[in-house]
């Protein structure tokens, strides 16, 4: 009994917590493992993101978004999602940085790479809030195809995105002047070093911050993307029912097939099964990606001086870095899906690179 005794003391003792309460969740060493490789994985992403967004913009522009309320949202989400890309280039290539000229070097690079990052937070969001409104339109007007389609008009579209951006862009302002760039001579590189700190507030504004970008804007995005996915799924289904039943009167399905403004919710057009599908795509590669983006906002209201300048700052630059990481997969491969999944898509992409024009040349000679 006394040496069962005297082991448990003996471990309790071990593992006491306040033994390890000052030491950081993730080590120095670790971090410098883990954050070229994101960095260097993200730089691929996001150049790729810059090229299929533009790619992406042509095609909208293409199609045409003078009338056309989900063109000129899907224009706007490309040109987001480009922007949001862009902006993750510049702390990209400062990974390149340490291993150029250094470790000193690579710290000044990093803190002037931050205010892009503040860039890219807002303009995530942005990207969220015009796919939940693109997906929002599109669940609308399946539902209520008489009364709903005329209400989206392009004023209208335009009006909800700015509004979106403004929005977001207040918020990350907020967070923005509350961290300020100081120059630090270090005697370690011989060098000074810039560093982004906190202002005395800044505690409580990073809490609310993370609250509202990390935790309630994605949350209720996913929430609505959700319900309308499986609205249109459900749509689908009844659509695939119906036109199974029907298949024996070709001339029937024919018909239908030509109008999309059926009051009958199991009938529509074959265009629009495709731009359900179409949005579905989107929403769930948004759905996937912005699992990742609650990570940060778990991190700062759960362990303790998670922040720039506190004992667990590793683990804030990391949780960040892994949430960036997948909002570039989330903005740079909507174009492989869009060309798989829309004919429509597909047809403004030929039309608008000369595609066929250069496959005609090759069958010629």
């Amino acid at each position: 009994m006394n040496s069962t005794g005297n082991f448990v003391t003996q471990s309790i003792i071990f593992f006491d917590y306040n033994e390890f309460k000052d030491l950081p969740l993730i080590s120095d060493q670790v971090r410098s493992i883990v954050e070229p490789a994101l960095w260097f994985a993200m730089l691929i992403l996001n150049v790729m993101g810059v090229v299929t967004n533009v790619i992406n913009i042509r095609v909208f522009i293409e199609q045409g978004v003078k009338n056309d309320s989900t063109n000129i949202g899907f224009l706007c989400l490309s040109v987001s999602d480009l922007l949001a890309c862009a902006t993750l280039i510049p702390h990209a290539l400062c990974t390149i940085v340490i291993y150029t000229d250094g470790l000193a070097k690579y710290l000044t690079c990093n803190a002037f790479a931050i205010p892009f990052g503040y860039g890219h937070v807002a303009l995530q969001n942005m990207s969220t809030w015009i796919t939940v409104y693109i997906s929002l339109i599109r669940t609308l007007c399946v539902l209520f195809p008489l009364k709903v389609k005329l209400m989206f008009t392009p004023r209208l579209t335009t009006i909800v995105v700015l509004s979106i951006f403004v929005f977001f862009l207040a918020v990350q302002l907020m967070y923005a002047v509350n961290t300020t760039l100081v120059w630090v001579f270090e005697p370690i590189f011989n060098a000074t070093v810039a560093y982004v700190l906190d202002s005395p507030l800044s505690q409580i504004v990073v809490y609310y911050h993370q609250l509202i970008t990390n935790q309630i804007s994605p949350g209720l995005a996913v929430i609505i993307l959700s319900i309308n996915s499986l609205l249109m799924t459900h749509k689908l289904i009844q659509v695939k029912k119906w036109r199974v039943k029907n298949t024996s009167d070709p001339s029937t399905l024919a018909k239908e097939e030509q109008t999309s403004k059926s009051t009958d919710p199991t009938k529509m057009a074959s265009k629009d099964i495709e731009l359900i599908k179409f949005i579905n795509t989107t929403a769930g590669i948004f759905l996937v990606c912005n699992l990742m983006g609650f990570i940060p906002g778990v991190a700062v209201m759960v362990f303790p001086d998670v922040s720039f300048n506190g004992i667990n700052k590793n683990l804030f630059f990391i949780t960040f870095f892994v949430r960036f990481l997948f909002d570039s997969i989330n903005a740079s491969i909507n174009f492989f899906f869009y060309i798989r999944v829309s004919s429509r898509y597909k047809s403004a992409f030929a039309t608008a690179f000369n595609i066929r024009l250069i496959q005609d040349e090759k069958e010629t000679q």
